[in-house]
């Protein structure tokens, strides 16, 4: 299988519709598919950090169930540039 580019959008952090926490969207783009989810927080930063983590989670699951190494840049070994713990 040769080289696939994958595209990851953070969203700006926004108020959920009760207007007390934060949800921040996000996208990954691959093989003509796209994932869109986010992650909530008690402010905008705890849900940014809490999206930056679940996009590592993901990007993890798709490297394990392709078997695929996902690097952040092509000529890495390993390591997305998103935490995945």
């Amino acid at each position: 299988m040769g080289k696939q580019e994958i595209v990851v959008n953070i969203g700006k952090p926004q108020l959920f519709e009760n207007g007390e926490d934060y949800y921040c969207p996000y996208s990954i783009e691959r093989a003509g598919q796209k994932k869109m989810s986010y992650a909530g927080g008690v402010d905008a930063v705890q849900a940014l950090q809490l999206a930056m983590r679940k996009i590592g989670v993901d990007l993890a699951y798709f490297e394990k169930k392709s078997g695929v190494p996902i690097t952040w840049l092509p000529d890495t070994q390993g390591g997305t540039g998103f935490p995945n713990d």
